[in-house]
């Protein structure tokens, strides 16, 4: 029985992809670094930034590039848009009964991002990158959120785009990880990491919580 669906943010329930792709290549240019193509910078979404700066810039100061993509973003937030259904998706859910979560590699601009969709009041917890030591895969945010809701694993649900966010699910322990290809993952990676279910949009994901009631 599914009491509590955790969910990953950029690429799952907000499109993020622009916000996103244009503060690593604005980034990496203005400290001369090469600037990688979107489909390498997707691979590597769902990990904390320096983790991803490190992979996209070993020899860069990666202070400094953190501190460049957090100035773009702040300017940026009206590149993130909700994806379609996501408002019934949640009010569906809530009136099930089952409580919400959200669990991402982002910080800083999360809440504003969640405020500014209209879905910040929905989640009883949200877990953001400064908020753990040990970043996706690891379940530790997971495992956080979880608590917080008084929630366990084996009754939950985790949700993303990125292999990552499957990856951190299963070990948790969760009772079931749903891979969703409209985001940055693709379907392939979300098979790799053995998603119990892959959709293509938030209108389908209903019926899977619903059918563990």
């Amino acid at each position: 029985m599914i009491q509590a669906a955790i969910f990953d943010v950029d690429g799952m329930i907000l499109d993020t992809r622009e916000f996103i792709f244009q503060a690593y290549e604005f980034t990496l240019a203005v400290h001369g670094h090469e600037v990688p193509s979107r489909v390498m910078i997707a691979e590597q979404i769902g990990r904390s930034l320096p983790d991803c700066y490190e992979a996209f810039a070993p020899e860069g100061e990666l202070d400094a590039l953190c501190d460049t993509h957090h100035i773009f973003q702040e300017e940026k937030l009206h590149l993130i848009t909700a994806y379609d259904g996501l408002i019934e998706l949640f009010k569906t859910l809530e009136n099930a009964g089952i409580k919400l979560g959200a669990f991402s590699s982002r910080k800083g601009n999360l809440i504003p991002s969640l405020s500014n969709a209209g879905i910040l009041d929905y989640f009883g917890v949200v877990v953001q990158g400064s908020d753990v030591k040990n970043h996706k895969p690891h379940p530790e945010g997971l495992l956080y959120a979880l608590n917080k809701l008084e929630v366990s694993p084996e009754h939950a649900a985790m949700l993303g785009d990125a292999a990552v966010d499957i990856e951190a699910g299963k070990a948790a322990g969760v009772a079931m990880t749903v891979g969703i290809t409209h985001g940055f993952g693709t379907r392939d990676a979300l098979v790799g990491a053995e998603a119990d279910f892959i959709v293509d949009d938030l209108h389908s994901i209903v019926p899977i919580l619903l059918s563990k009631r």
